[in-house]
């Protein structure tokens, strides 16, 4: 009996052993949800929303003399596309169209295909984490209604021999607003929106801050509690 008890006298008894500490749980240090690629996302989300919206409100104006609004040109996109370049090419000769005539005769069709297409896919590349592809797709968006612009005055010239610049008007307004919206998509806004640039050092410090502030909320609320139990 007295050997037992002296080769077991150093184990602790369930009543010594000391209570598992409890922490809060943290996140690793790289990690930051309010940044992706160095950025501070905040601001980027909300001004690719605002664009968003003028985009819708460009749709759902008077887009053409013949199309009440951007929708509707949208919905007849893939047929008139469809008839330039089949019945259009017959025609082409009949009716006297100029190379450069042809071309914005297409490109016009496409307008509403390429403001939505630049929009969904800067939307979808956002959310993975690709912010800096918006740069592409704003210039693809504002160079290509920029050509159909600048050959819509070259063929107006040539038609009536008289320079003439064309704004929005009452009939075709809703084009200009889905046209301009494509600005929001590059991730400055051409230099307009100051987007905080994070590098990975600054990543993990934010987490960090984030990290420690979590905890300090933790032990404030745990000594909280403690005093209450008193």
């Amino acid at each position: 009996m007295e050997e037992e008890e002296e080769e077991g006298w150093w184990e602790a008894t369930p009543g010594d052993e000391p209570e598992p500490e409890i922490k809060p749980e943290t996140t690793q240090a790289t990690e930051a949800p309010e940044t992706t690629n160095g950025f501070d996302v905040l601001p980027r989300i909300k001004v690719l929303t605002i664009s968003s919206v003028g985009l819708f409100v460009g749709f759902t104006s008077h887009w053409s003399w013949w199309q009440r609004s951007g929708f509707e040109a949208l919905r007849n996109s893939f047929s008139d596309v469809a008839l330039v370049l089949t019945d259009g090419l017959s025609l082409y000769s009949e009716w006297g169209l100029t190379p450069l005539e042809y071309i914005e005769w297409l490109m016009f069709p496409l307008l509403p295909l390429v403001f939505v297409t630049t929009f969904v896919v800067t939307w979808y590349n956002s959310l993975q984490g690709d912010w800096e592809f918006g740069k592409k797709a704003s210039i693809f968006h504002l160079s290509f209604f920029g050509v159909w612009y600048l050959l819509h005055i070259l063929n107006w010239v040539s038609l009536t021999g008289q320079f003439e610049l064309v704004f929005p008007d009452s009939y075709n307004y809703g084009l200009w607003i889905a046209a301009a919206s494509g600005i929001g998509l590059h991730p400055t806004v051409y230099g307009l929106v100051e987007l905080e640039s994070l590098d990975e050092e600054d990543i993990a410090n934010l987490s960090e801050a984030r990290n420690a502030e979590d905890e300090a909320a933790w032990l404030d609320e745990m000594q909280f509690d403690d005093h209450l139990n008193q």
